[in-house]
């Protein structure tokens, strides 16, 4: 994750920042033994003796999965992993952390998501990645206040899974969601892209959002970017 602020000169805020991350990571890990999530899985907390942020973020990965038509889903069999939802919250989070401290225009990027603020007539230049050439830029956006995020399995493998099918999603290459809420636009271009060709027309009936499809066509090999 890398965060940037323009103009600043005091990092307290790019610590505190981090610190709340640090913090999210401890509580949310499915690797860490010690984290709430980890003891809510094995049992050892209930629904009811859970805390507040993970009632919350239970009941928003249930949402999710409803507005998708269960093609967002933080479930696998009876495995519960809401690192899908939570990724974009962090992000969300980190940005309530650095407007608190007084800074209204910043970018943050976390792993092909973006959310980015400007109250100062600063445009972000964002460029959206070749998925099958790092060092090209299929598209570039221009955002002043923003989320970008971008789902696909070109980074670490096929690791999206379509919940109706059970089986990897590999219909697209990869899809990027732009839109007012990075939270929303997380689950969005997951769900649009586990739902694969079809997603394209699911984004077009998000309100506010817009998205660009990465698929491949003929002759195989060839790339072809669909602006919605």
């Amino acid at each position: 994750m890398s965060i940037e602020v323009p103009n600043l000169k005091d990092k307290s805020v790019i610590e505190a920042a981090f610190e709340r991350l640090r913090a999210i990571d401890r509580q949310f890990s499915p690797y860490k033994q010690d984290s709430e999530l980890s003891k809510y899985k094995r049992g050892e907390l209930t629904e009811l003796t859970l805390s507040s942020e993970m009632k919350f973020i239970l009941h928003a990965c249930r949402r999710a999965e409803e507005k998708t038509d269960g093609y967002f889903s933080a479930w696998y069999g009876d495995d519960f992993d809401p690192s899908g939802f939570v990724k974009g919250w962090a992000i969300a989070e980190t940005g309530r952390v650095i407007e608190e401290g007084g800074h209204k225009t910043y970018c943050i990027y976390a792993g092909g998501d973006i959310l980015a603020r400007s109250n100062s007539g600063k445009v972000w230049q964002i460029g959206i990645q070749d998925p099958t050439d790092k060092k090209k830029i299929l598209n570039k956006l221009s955002i002043t206040n923003g989320a970008m995020a971008t789902s696909g399995n070109y980074e670490r493998g096929k690791h999206i899974i379509n919940p109706k099918t059970k089986k990897p999603a590999d219909e697209l290459l990869s899809i990027t969601v732009v839109g007012p809420d990075i939270i929303r636009a997380d689950i969005l271009a997951t769900a649009a892209f586990a739902m694969g060709k079809k997603g394209v027309d699911f984004i077009k009936h998000q309100k506010g959002y817009k998205a660009l499809a990465v698929e491949v066509t003929e002759p195989i090999g060839a790339v072809t970017a669909r602006n919605l």
